[in-house]
């Protein structure tokens, strides 16, 4: 019984929501309504923007740009990171690298001159 009563319920609500919608009042009323919330949001955007830079404080619009200035210096440096990753060093193909090596002097053959007094 109940079930038949919410499923009348259900039905009358939905017809007359369906009449009501059909109406030219009901869509020139919902687009209305939908523009001045439309303006209403943009007057509070610039609002804010206007505060934030008053403040100087990053507004959205800066910290999205500087989000993805980052994400962009991100994607670079992996970039360089696996290019580096996939040259090979010196040590890998077999060849000792020059700093390895322990660095010899050649013998000194020549003298300083001997030091003459007037």
């Amino acid at each position: 019984m109940w079930r038949d009563l919410v499923s009348q319920w259900e039905q009358n609500v939905n017809a007359l929501a369906n009449q009501t919608m059909a109406s030219d009042e009901f869509s020139s009323s919902s687009n209305q309504a939908m523009t001045m919330a439309l303006k209403l949001q943009q007057a509070t955007g610039s609002a804010m923007a206007t505060y934030l830079a008053t403040m100087n404080l990053p507004s959205r619009a800066d910290v999205t740009a500087l989000g993805e200035r980052l994400q962009a210096i991100e994607t670079y440096l992996s970039r360089i990171a696996a290019s580096l990753e996939a040259t090979p060093t010196p040590v890998a193909s077999g060849r000792r690298r020059r700093k390895d090596r322990k660095a010899t002097k050649p013998p000194r053959t020549k003298q300083p001159p001997s030091l003459v007094e007037p």
